[in-house]
């Protein structure tokens, strides 16, 4: 924005007012061994971190007058104040990439010597000017839950969608003497710009306490606001209606000011927040550690007349500030200046919990007549931004206009600062207290947003100097010397990137003291008074490129040294906007590098040879800038970026402008190969290869774009010869010097071109189309128009033809640039360096967005072409289909830089994979309609789908291509079933396609298995044999099929044993993955017996025998499985899964002497393992089998009625102890394991320790089942009954367990 030409400027340090590049790394440059330079004493620092333990510039920590004022350099240069905190540092060494990202902001507290940075998604707080507190950085997570709106979370990466202000606690007398004292205690107060959400953090710099309080944007809301007139809701006026308009003027809803105060005599830890938004939105938040509560703050907006300067709404708010300082709060009340687009307005603010507000009086900058003189002759007014003294009566407010030059119609901005004094305070009697004081008469013309961006701050030395921040990161410090305005550029030798916030040294007395800025890279520097006078300059003209000054005749030697340039060097200081600023204003030994690349280049032109100029420029520093600051790339720019010498005659489209054009970018493109000749034959080649990767890469995209334009400049040609009218149609000569008046590829050009006018007032005077053509190095503006203008550049007005002839225009011009800059790349490819990390232009996301545009545009042309003009559609299908081809391209090679840069790159692949689909499945659905129309009228169903097949065929090798490059599976698949092609499908699958997304074949086996085409999955087993056993590990039901026909019988018998094991889950159990990948069938009684007889005969196949280990386990999970089925006939079990346990603990419980019996049966088939974990419940199931019979009533009734023998007999062999002896222990036992006698013995008679090595040796264990029936209460009376039943069961051979057959089984 303040950005004079380099040569009025002069060669002191800090003359220039180029902003560094916020994006280009710092480096340090080299001293020359020639020349002394006073930027040898700053020493070496790393090129990317000018922090680092190599960099000799040592900190300032403790400020004073006195240090300010001796310096090493005797206050000329800046000082260094404060490096960055070791945390902050340490987060830049972990994410460097965030460095050159929006995910840098940060800014600074005048009052209590604090500074942050958002970096990623932490906050960094601390304090500068002290060296305690230096070494206590606070570092706060930013909660990332906070902007959701709608289900979505925005990104806190983004640091500049937050507003940050700092609230110092009032604290006790500090012991320590010292220039500024350490702020100990301060809270922090955040808010997001959309969607109001506030993070409140009560004290940053308490040990061990980080805890934030949140508010969410759809928390409750107290309060409403006054309703808007509707004549002040109207839409604001813009600089411009075209393109080049700004896109957040005045009417949006982005928060611009946030203020913080302490409430005193309140709550701990409380303070009070206003926000203001765009639209002049007032909102109150009050903050504790308890909460947040948010209220509107009503504000009645009354229609004002149009006061000739503007044309918007006069009440949306530009800034924002407190009028007294916090110590001076009045009962409780602080005033508040908000500065609106016309307008200052005063407001109390009470600062209890929900206090009121209330405006107090209103003052008309923009309708007074002082104001209205001053800006005479100015076409539109933006107040900008507003600051006010310690004293709270002088007001200074920041505005820029726009003017055109009446002499030369070019238009242009004029910057200007406007101060005001209250002479009757508080009542708010206004008066402008000196002249309009012009800061830049003519620059050149910005969208609003850069407007809106820029900040003012006030009270440094000079005494009345002012600081004006830009948004591109420039940091312009104005001042009077003598009567005359002067300009002070802050800048720094190696580059300190963007300046994100400028203050003062807090002083102890309201004087005036040095300014400080806040940098991206370097920390927090001091601009001593004297640096400012002897740095400042006088305000550049707008045509100081195009005629001399006194000051560039002093600068005569460096002027010839430039003059030896193979290109004009005029035309790089007119042109060269786009470049990082920094790069405009560089330390004297990147001049002499480049006006030594010059005079090398013309010494090879001239005679074909150089002599040593490696080594020259290596003494010079050439090597050392990186990307498009590098010496080498930016003189490649300047040949591709070269305007005409002379002004060509003609009107727009003029045949005379465009040959010009034609034969200029021919001649650039000879220009450019002869400066990669000189580029090799001087070795410079070789090491831009290996160790300035970057700035080689810009080179050679130069030569890309240049390829490119020609290809657009022939397209152009040919599109216009196709409209030029037939020889003697028309007798005007003049019709057909300008044929190339349509067509949406000259409408694009006219657009770019415009923008770059607009841009660039040195331009005004060129022809839109000269200007696109010769901007070769901003190509991607080409796509910018497109993505931003498309719609309106095809114009939906139009019939459908037109449309469509203009949208395939355009996508033949896209798409060919892409592919002449390709075949470039493939014919120079020797020259290129490693590509690992670089990103081509053409991949990057403004061209993307424009491809995008393009692709869009044709689908929704081409639904309705369908329906009105049907042949139109296969020319708009076949454009999509290059369109598509080149976007994935894109896509494909942007991710490939993201994977290698190590950086994140989920969210562009989502992106890709998204469009990727959209693309190819509506090309695929294309030709199946095409397919399906061919065969409307054949009525043989084989002749129809043989047709079908032909045509889809014809069709499809084009699109299968493309989604075999770009893993298109959804494609892909569908195209193998429209053609019922299982070869080609198994060809597909054989290819190694999608390295990080899965491979074809698992995408196969997944369609195959939702579409529940089972046997058609299992028939690739045998060809894809690991891929489908990986597929079925989440389709159990399904692997066991599989594994029988792979004949993997061992395999298959523990799938079916183990899938007839596994109980049927929950409903409220199952896990969404579970529903997705195990659909659940129920699995019954008689399913699991299917399911077991299987895995037996899967064993018995795999060569088990009948009554080995595995076998037998089986026959015991089928018998368990019996037995369940009974008891689930009795209703006293479900048909699900149950465990050994839960069946025994269920037939304990039901009362039924039958299950009783065969809970007995689940402990014999249950195996060793569980009846030994489960011993205390075998000795209660023998109790509960006691207890029913009734021992002591059998006792009296045999004894009172004389019972025989064979009656005594027959009662205890119905007995339960009688039939679980029998059933356990007797010959005929089945058991799973080893037999019941050895884990159990039914007597103590029986227990050998020799012969019986497995039963328990414990104090608390029952040894027998004697010993357990002891327990019993009826023991003592008929113990002799129950050891008596124990022994005719097991005595007893008239037990048979009934055998099952096979095959009976099996059928069932």
């Amino acid at each position: 924005m303040f950005s004079p030409a380099r040569g009025k400027l002069g060669k002191g340090k800090g003359a220039g007012l180029q902003s560094p590049a916020s994006a280009s790394p710092a480096v340090v440059p080299h001293p020359s061994p020639h020349k002394h330079s006073p930027v040898s004493l700053r020493g070496s620092a790393s090129p990317l971190f000018p922090w680092s333990s190599g960099s000799p510039v040592n900190p300032r920590t403790s400020l004073s007058p006195e240090v300010l004022q001796k310096t090493s350099s005797d206050g000329k240069e800046p000082i260094l104040v404060s490096n960055f905190p070791q945390e902050l540092r340490n987060s830049f060494l972990e994410r460097p990439a965030l460095r050159t990202d929006p995910g840098i902001h940060g800014g600074m507290d005048g009052k209590s010597g604090l500074s942050w940075i958002i970096h990623g998604t932490t906050l960094h707080v601390w304090s500068h000017l002290n060296k305690r507190a230096l070494q206590g950085c606070a570092v706060l997570t930013i909660p990332t839950h906070l902007p959701a709106q709608d289900g979505e979370t925005a990104d806190s990466v983004f640091s500049e969608d937050w507003l940050v202000s700092l609230v110092e606690w009032p604290a006790e007398e500090q012991n320590d003497v010292s220039f500024v004292k350490a702020c100990k205690s301060a809270g922090v107060v955040m808010c997001h710009r959309r969607t109001l959400a506030v993070a409140y953090w009560p004290d940053v710099f308490k040990d061990g306490d980080t805890a934030v309080v949140t508010l969410g944007p759809g928390d409750h809301v107290e309060g409403t606001s006054a309703p808007v007139p509707e004549e002040n809701q109207h839409t604001p006026r813009r600089l411009s209606s075209g393109w080049t308009g700004s896109s957040g003027g005045p009417g949006g809803e982005l928060l611009n000011s946030l203020l913080t105060s302490v409430i005193p005599g309140g709550a701990a830890q409380a303070c009070v927040a206003i926000v203001a938004r765009s639209n002049g939105e007032l909102w109150r938040y009050d903050c504790c550690p308890l909460g947040i509560t948010r209220q509107q703050i009503t504000r009645e907006v009354a229609a004002r007349p149009d006061v000739g300067l503007i044309a918007f709404n006069s009440s949306c708010a530009r800034s924002m500030v407190w009028r007294f300082p916090a110590d001076k709060p009045q009962q409780g009340m602080r005033q508040l200046l908000l500065l609106t687009a016309a307008e200052l307005e005063c407001w109390n603010i009470e600062l209890g919990p929900a206090g009121k507000a209330s405006r107090v009086w209103v003052f008309n900058i923009l309708g007074n007549p002082e104001t209205q003189k001053d800006l005479a002759g100015q076409k539109q007014v933006w107040l900008l931004d507003l600051q006010v003294d310690d004293s709270g009566n002088f007001f200074t407010v920041l505005l820029a206009s726009f003017s055109k030059d009446r002499l030369n119609s070019s238009s242009f901005m004029q910057y200007s600062l406007l101060t005001f004094f209250d002479s009757n305070p508080p009542h708010g009697e206004v008066v402008r207290k000196a002249p309009l004081q012009v800061i830049l008469p003519k620059a050149r013309v910005e969208e609003e947003d850069v407007l809106y961006s820029m900040r003012l701050r006030i009270g440094g030395k000079p005494m009345g100097s002012a600081v004006i921040l830009a948004g591109d990161g420039t940091a312009t410090i104005a001042y009077h010397s003598g009567g005359n305005l002067k300009l002070y550029h802050f800048d720094l030798a190696w580059g300190a990137g963007k300046v994100l916030d400028a203050s003062v040294v807090p002083a102890l007395e309201e004087v005036e003291t040095s300014w400080l800025v806040l940098t991206e890279k370097s920390g927090v520097w001091a601009v001593p008074e004297r640096a400012v006078i002897v740095g400042g300059v006088e305000p550049p003209e707008r045509s100081l490129s195009r005629k001399s000054s006194s000051r560039e005749e002093t600068g005569n030697d460096e002027r010839q040294r430039e003059l030896n340039y193979a290109t004009n060097r005029s035309a790089l200081d007119s042109l060269d906007n786009r470049v990082p600023r920094a790069a405009a204003q560089r330390p004297l030994h990147d001049e002499e590098a480049e006006a030594i690349v010059g005079r090398m280049f013309q010494q090879y032109l001239a005679t074909g040879r150089v002599d040593s100029a490696h080594e020259k420029l290596e003494r010079a520093g050439a090597f050392e800038r990186e990307v498009e600051m590098n010496i080498f790339a930016r003189t490649s720019r300047v040949i591709v970026d070269t305007l005409a010498k002379h002004w060509v005659a003609g009107g727009a489209g003029s045949a005379a402008v465009m040959a010009a054009v034609s034969s200029q970018l021919i001649e650039k493109q000879r220009r450019h190969q002869q400066y990669l000749n000189f580029l090799s034959i001087s070795s410079c080649h070789e090491e831009l290869q290996m160790k300035q990767r970057g700035a080689m890469h810009a080179i050679m995209e130069h030569g890309e774009k240049l390829a490119a334009m020609v290809q657009l400049r022939e397209l152009h040609n040919v599109k216009a010869q196709a409209r030029a009218p037939v020889s003697g149609t028309f007798t005007g000569s003049g019709l057909q010097e300008n044929v190339e008046v349509s067509g949406a590829l000259w409408d694009t050009v006219l657009l770019v071109g415009e923008k770059a006018r607009r841009n660039n007032v040195m331009l005004m005077d060129r022809e839109k189309s000269e200007v696109f053509y010769t901007r070769v190095s901003e190509l991607e503006e080409f796509f910018a128009c497109t993505q931003q203008h498309g719609t309106s550049i095809i114009g939906p007005e139009q019939p459908v033809r037109i449309q469509a002839e203009r949208l395939c225009e355009l996508a033949e011009a896209a798409t060919s640039a892409i592919k002449a800059a390709i075949r470039y790349r493939d014919s120079q490819s020797s020259w290129y360096p490693s590509p690992e990390g670089l990103t081509p232009w053409y991949c990057q996301s403004t061209v993307r967005s424009g491809l995008w545009k393009v692709a869009s545009l044709i689908l929704d042309l081409k639904a309705e072409a369908s329906v009105s003009v049907p042949s139109l559609v296969p020319k708009l299908v076949s454009w999509l289909e290059v369109v598509t081809d080149v976007l994935l391209d894109a896509y494909a090679g942007a991710i490939t830089a993201k994977v290698e840069r190590e950086e994140e790159y989920r969210g562009l692949q989502m992106e890709y994979w998204t469009r990727r689909d959209t693309l190819l499945s509506a090309l695929q659905r294309h030709g199946k309609e095409v397919a399906d129309a061919s065969v409307q009228y054949v009525h043989d169903e084989g002749s129809a789908e043989q047709q079908r097949r032909s045509v889809l065929k014809k069709m499809y090798p084009s699109l299968i291509a493309i989604a075999r490059r770009h893993a298109g599976y959804q494609t892909l698949y569908n195209i193998c079933s429209d053609l019922k092609d299982m070869d080609q499908l198994r060809d597909l699958m054989r290819e190694s396609m999608g390295f990080r997304e899965g491979r074809f074949s698992h995408y196969v086996f997944n369609q195959l298995y939702e579409t529940k085409k089972y046997s058609t999955l299992l028939q690739f087993g045998q060809e894809f044999q690991e891929e489908l056993e990986a597929f079925l590990q989440d389709h159990v039901h399904l692997r066991w099929l599989h594994e029988i026909f792979m004949q993997q019988y061992s395999s298959a018998c523990s799938t079916l044993n183990s899938l007839a094991l596994t109980p049927s889950m929950p409903e409220g159990e199952r896990s969404i993955k579970t529903l997705v990948k195990r659909p659940r069938v129920r699995n019954e009684i008689r399913e699991r017996r299917r399911l077991l007889y299987l895995a037996k005969l899967s064993a018995l196949a795999g060569g088990e025998m009948a009554g080995g280990e595995k076998v037998s386990k089986i026959d015991a999970n089928i018998s368990i499985n019996e037995i369940q089925e009974v008891a689930h006939e009795k209703e006293v079990v479900s048909d699900d899964v149950l465990s050994p346990l839960q069946l025994i603990e269920a037939f304990l419980k039901s009362g039924d002497r039958d299950l009783v019996v065969r809970a007995f049966e689940v402990f014999a088939y249950a195996g060793d393992s569980f009846r030994s974990s489960n011993r205390s419940l075998l000795e209660a199931a023998w109790l509960h089998a006691a207890d029913q019979d009734n021992w002591a009533s059998m006792k009296d009734v045999s004894e009172e009625m004389g019972w025989s023998d064979e009656h005594y007999w027959l009662t205890l062999q119905a007995s339960l102890l009688c039939q679980i002896s029998a059933r356990c222990y007797s010959k005929n036992a089945s058991y799973y394991g080893s037999p019941f006698q050895d884990f159990l013995p039914l007597f103590e008679s029986d227990r050998t320790e020799e012969d019986n090595p497995r039963i328990l040796k414990s104090e608390t264990a029952a040894t027998s089942v004697e010993a357990i029936l002891r327990q019993h209460k009826d023991f003592s009376d008929a113990g002799e009954a129950m050891l008596t039943a124990l022994r005719i069961g097991v005595s007893s051979e008239s037990f048979d367990e009934k055998e099952m057959e096979l095959e009976p089984m099996l059928d069932s």
